[in-house]
């Protein structure tokens, strides 16, 4: 029988930051009882206490494959979660809220169930939570990013706004409220004054997004002021490092901006080399180039293959870009990432201009540098090709990137043109709506059939997404919808890019409205 009394002593020691003996008697205690499940619950959360979770998931599965109880079930997802494993922490917590009541573990699964973008299952329990703890403020705030996540942006507003009637000093309400006026209305100042109240009510997070606001609102001194106090308080965030170097590459700070740009998240490519370039690294004669972020991405910075001298160049690239890229840069090897040598020194492609040392006051080959074989599209009209959405992981760069197909309904009707569309994944269900328009899209098996079909038309007309780069890399003439806040890539330009020499910007001038820019592009096409 194991004494409780030393068992507290042993916590009083954790409290007092005796860690070394509180240690000590657990140690002891478990020397001789090597098995006792409590005593390995209790050991497994004097780890959690001290902030070491590896140590701590150790025992507290041990301690539950010896007998499962809520409150080891409970410590084991809560540690899980701490050392960013959220999809083991999710079904941990899952079977913890099965075997008794506790906000803190359905906070926690709701957090790793949005983690892991297991939206349908973090809705439900978001939704529970919000059941049984109605006046929690987590439970609230997870209750309204449920309803933000399925759609439901007016709700989610209204839930805000109601309950920061009951309590104003709720920050992470003005945190969430923040970003419910971003999505809805587009209204960046409303938003940053949303964030402000919630950085001054104590939410560490929100200095991120006051610096996003600030930096749509062209406001960048003040942008970069914001990434670097929310640096000060999370100093390895990599999503804020990222968002500096991009608010830098913004303002054409080539320098400065791939300081931290470079350092993005490359984990799931980690797998890939045992030596990834770095800063000072000289590049060796045979090299991988690694194809990392989106498909226009890969079509941007494929410009820069050109550049690498005579070495030997594999890329590791998505299947759909490897048959346009073979057929375009002659001499390299393209193939899947999986297939690339981990032996060998790999670079990131977008990190070419960096690696490189081409600044952007000098940008190559803008007139075009992919070709193909236009493909056999007859028609009498002006040859229009369409483009209205755009794919994005988060649901801020989608919204600011898509424009809803019925905004382009007057040009679908112009007498003097034949529309396309180029629309893979046609989530607003335009080619539906739309019968006069000619979906091209439907065949495309890869990026050269898009190629072949782009070199066809008259004119693209599109929103920021991997039709523009590929029309722009081919020279064919494009007008490009950019919004009011547009991706770093564009520099803020307004009329012309130095990345595509057939490429016309038309950028939003209002921040909810498109109607400027689209009868202007009417104008244009008549």
């Amino acid at each position: 029988m194991i004494n409780i009394e030393i068992i507290k002593q042993a916590i009083t020691y954790t409290q007092n930051g005796k860690i070394s003996e509180a240690k000590a008697i657990y140690d002891g205690l478990l020397a001789e009882n090597p098995d006792d499940v409590n005593l390995l619950s209790v050991y497994g959360l004097f780890y959690v206490n001290i902030g070491n979770y590896d140590k701590a998931c150790e025992i507290l599965r041990k301690a539950c494959g010896i007998k499962e109880s809520f409150g080891t079930v409970s410590a084991l997802g809560f540690a899980e979660y701490e050392r960013g494993n959220f999809k083991e922490a999710a079904d941990i917590l899952e079977k913890a809220v099965s075997y008794g009541e506790n906000p803190d573990i359905y906070n926690k699964l709701v957090m790793s169930l949005f983690e892991i973008r297991n939206y349908k299952k973090a809705v439900e329990f978001a939704d529970k939570m919000y059941e049984k703890y109605p006046d929690d403020v987590r439970a609230i705030a997870n209750k309204v990013k449920a309803l933000t996540q399925s759609g439901k942006l007016i709700e989610a507003e209204k839930l805000c706004v109601e309950e920061l009637r009951k309590r104003p000093d709720a920050a992470t309400l003005w945190f969430h409220l923040g970003f419910l006026k971003e999505l809805i209305y587009c209204d960046d100042r409303q938003a940053k004054e949303c964030y402000k109240a919630a950085a001054e009510l104590g939410n560490p997070e929100a200095d991120y997004n006051i610096a996003v606001s600030c930096q749509k609102l062209g406001q960048f001194d003040d942008a970069v002021e914001h990434y670097k106090k929310m640096l000060k308080n999370f100093p390895n965030d990599i999503n804020t490092i990222t968002s500096l170097g991009m608010c830098y590459l913004t303002q054409k700070n080539f320098y400065k901006g791939y300081e931290y740009f470079f350092k993005r998240d490359k984990s799931k490519f980690s797998n890939l080399s045992k030596n990834f370039w770095k800063p000072g690294d000289k590049l060796e004669d045979e090299i991988n180039v690694i194809c990392d972020q989106g498909y226009g991405d890969h079509i941007m910075f494929s410009r820069y293959l050109n550049y690498l001298g005579n070495r030997k160049i594999n890329v590791g690239t998505r299947t759909a870009l490897q048959e346009l890229f073979q057929n375009n840069f002659k001499g390299i090897n393209f193939i899947a990432h999986e297939d690339l040598n981990p032996e060998l020194q790999a670079v990131f492609i977008t990190d070419l201009p960096y690696i490189l040392n081409m600044d952007f006051n000098n940008i190559p080959l803008a007139e075009g540098y992919l070709s193909a074989l236009p493909a056999e599209v007859d028609s009498k009209k002006l040859k229009v090709g369409f483009c209205w959405e755009a794919g994005s992981a988060g649901i801020r760069t989608m919204i600011n990137r898509t424009i809803n197909v019925k905004f382009f309904e007057k040009m679908f009707n112009l007498a003097n043109i034949q529309v396309y569309s180029f629309q893979v994944d046609d989530t607003l269900k335009g080619n539906e709506r739309y019968p006069q328009m000619i979906n091209l899209a439907k065949d495309f098996k890869s990026f050269s059939d898009t190629a072949s079909a782009l070199k066809a038309m008259d004119v693209v007309v599109t929103v920021d997404t991997s039709v523009a780069h590929l029309a722009g890399a081919l020279g064919v003439k494009t007008y490009l919808l950019l919004p009011y806040a547009s991706d770093w890539r564009w520099f803020g330009d307004t009329k012309t890019t130095p990345w595509y020499k057939s490429v016309e910007i038309f950028k939003q001038q209002d921040m909810i409205s498109w109607e400027c820019e689209i009868d202007e592009v009417i104008s244009r096409l008549t």
